[in-house]
């Protein structure tokens, strides 16, 4: 049947007016028709049952479901759209993530894989993951994050996706789009509230014990509920909620941090930056990527300062620092970004010696050192100063390990950098210091005397000796010392046994480096004066003894008590004598001990002796006649 085409236009208005007295609820989603359109290609198209099509013309009070206006807005319940998986795709991972479905166990998390819903996701203290959604939102899990998957669903082709997920611990960052009403949403269940996206970016930390939540929005809107009560937080505030109470009141984000001044090209490792903060924090939050997406974060710290370094390390590269800061709440605010390329190998060899501080008594200097990877040679300074700013002397080397140069007396530094394949260099060595210097002289001006029994040494000090070591011995090269000890001091005293010995004496530098001896000295001690002292007379013999431990004495006897007139001289190697009784008369007696190279004792005290006059046995008898 041919329409009249005027006829046609009319039924179309008509058509659209009944329409458009058709009000939407808050559950149907708008569909705008197209020329040509019928409801039953939009129930092929859209509804999960096609032959539901009979329902949203009753919806819309359509009067011909094989004539509709084009432009004009058809309600389509929700509940009769088709619902399709909406699977996320893990797109990027760094350091350590596991995964794992309802009821298997955990695995490695690999780029590329699609999460269906309904997996828990964890990663590791430098672990993070990166998903893209069916809507197109970009979300990142980081470090030390407990993420599960939950409904993950689309309406078809309506491009409105519902997305739950739910965060135990740890934090996440998501880049989101707008999502399309009234069934599209996006929405994070943690333990102490539900955060459900308005916006297109926000960031969400859950303490690691889950009794408290974090929620910064730097773009768009978050509604955060919990308790009972809704907040809603506009870009740039955050809000706090923690178990058992409802959201704090929003408060503004910290600014971006000013990162001007920092490098454009790092070559020192470990990696560090520092800047000047432009506003108060009470933390501030660090972090390395590839690339200004930070989809997947190589490293991450909280420092307290405004400054950051990492000890683990990062190959040379293209790299992006974000920073911001911390307030006393807790609430992250608005990165700053800075571009920077490290540079840095090969890294500096490990200098062996000279060790810190070490004293070489030589001018002739060897420095070694450890190989560093993929170094092409070394350049090496040194200098009489640690800033290297004057007497440098340079030397260009091989991939050797070993230099040796000739230095006169002095503190000097030394350092070491890596050369590349082009011969350039990075990254100089922690300079060392060390000093070249004369050992100790020999000391001087030794003198040695015995005194009662005991040796008394000195000498002069020497130049650059914090001590001294003296030896004693029998011998003259002093193989078997029978004293050797070390002083402070330039002299000592010393017991020794009578006899002849030989000593010397040399400096110590303050680490027990020992200068040259000074020449072996003789020092003889004497024997000890004999004592007890005894005398008697025995028939025509006169009986000395004494008690000492000489190896031979001399006896005398003389008529005076100073042995001016001497009466009687004999040398014996026995404490003991018999001589020949003299003659009648007073007499005194010692005996001097003698020692090595004949080396005397002082004289023993001297013994008075009287050598009475016998009367014969015979010149009683003879007297006797007379009387």
């Amino acid at each position: 049947m041919r329409i009249n085409p005027t006829l046609s236009t009319a039924l179309a208005a008509c058509l659209a007016a009944c329409l458009v007295t058709a009000s939407a609820s808050a559950a149907d989603w708008l569909y705008l028709t197209y020329p040509g359109d019928t409801l039953s290609q939009i129930g092929q198209t859209y509804l999960k049952n096609p032959g539901d099509w009979p329902k949203v013309q009753a919806a819309n009070g359509v009067p011909l479901p094989k004539l509709l206006p084009a432009n004009t807005r058809i309600k389509i319940p929700v509940e009769l759209l088709k619902v399709t998986p909406a699977p996320v795709t893990v797109t990027a991972v760094t350091g350590n993530a596991r995964y794992k479905t309802a009821d298997g166990p955990f695995q490695p998390l690999q780029a590329g894989a699609r999460l269906q819903g309904g997996e828990t996701v964890l990663t590791g203290p430098r672990g993070s993951a990166t998903y893209r959604f069916a809507d197109g939102t970009v979300l990142t899990q980081q470090a030390s994050s407990k993420l599960g998957f939950g409904r993950l669903a689309a309406y078809g082709k309506t491009g409105m996706v519902s997305t739950e997920l739910s965060l135990d611990s740890g934090r996440l960052e998501a880049s989101a789009a707008r999502q399309r009403a009234p069934a599209g949403g996006f929405s994070v269940r943690t333990p102490v509230a539900v955060a459900g996206l308005r916006g297109t970016g926000f960031r969400l930390n859950v303490s690691e014990d889950g009794r408290r939540l974090a929620n910064e929005v730097l773009e768009g809107a978050v509604a955060v509920a919990a308790q009972g009560r809704e907040v809603r937080v506009e870009g740039g505030f955050g809000t706090v909620a923690e178990a058992g109470k409802p959201p704090a009141p929003p408060r503004a984000l910290r600014p971006k941090p000013n990162l001007a001044g920092l490098p454009a090209t790092v070559r020192r490792l470990p990696l560090s930056f520092a800047w000047t903060p432009n506003m108060p924090a009470a933390a501030w939050r660090a972090q390395i990527a590839a690339d200004a997406d930070f989809r997947g974060i190589l490293l991450e710290g909280l420092f307290p300062g405004p400054a950051a370094q990492w000890d683990e390390d990062l190959p040379d590269g293209d790299y992006v620092l974000r920073v911001r800061a911390v307030d006393e709440a807790g609430l992250e605010g608005f990165d700053t970004l800075h571009a920077f390329t490290l540079d840095a190998r090969p890294l500096p060899p490990l200098i062996t010696s000279p060790t810190l501080g070490e004293r070489l008594y030589r001018n002739d200097v060897a420095l070694e050192w450890a190989a560093a990877a993929d170094a092409h040679g070394y350049l090496l300074q040194i200098a009489p100063t640690p800033e290297f700013d004057n007497g440098v002397l340079e030397r260009r080397l091989p991939a050797t390990l070993r230099h040796a140069e000739t230095l006169p007396d002095g503190e000097w530094h030394w350092r070491l950098a890596s050369l590349d394949e082009a011969g350039r260099t990075h990254l100089w060595s922690a300079h060392r210091a060390f000093r070249v210097q004369p050992l100790p002289g020999a000391p001087a001006g030794g003198e040695a005397r015995a005194d009662g029994g005991r040796a008394q040494f000195s000498w002069s000090a020497a130049m650059g000796a914090a001590r001294y070591a003296i030896e004693v011995g029998a011998n003259a090269d002093l193989k078997d010392p029978v004293v050797a000890r070390e002083t402070d001091k330039t002299a000592t005293s010393e017991a020794l046994k009578p006899g002849k010995y030989y000593w010397r004496a040399r400096g110590l530098e303050a680490d027990g480096q020992a200068g040259a001896w000074s020449a072996a000295s003789p020092i003889i001690l004497p024997p000890a004066a004999p004592v007890e002292l005894n005398a008697r007379v025995e028939g025509d013999q006169l009986l000395v003894g004494w008690r000492g431990d000489a190896a031979a004495y001399r006896v005398e006897l003389a008529r005076d008590v100073r042995f001016t007139q001497s009466a009687f001289r004999r040398e014996v190697d026995t404490p003991s004598l018999a001589m020949a009784k003299p003659e009648p008369g007073e007499y005194w007696l010692r005996v001097v001990a003698i020692g090595a190279e004949g080396v005397e004792s002082p004289a023993s005290a001297g013994l008075p002796v009287t050598i009475k006059q016998e009367i014969p046995w015979w010149l009683p008898l003879c007297l006797v006649p007379l009387l």
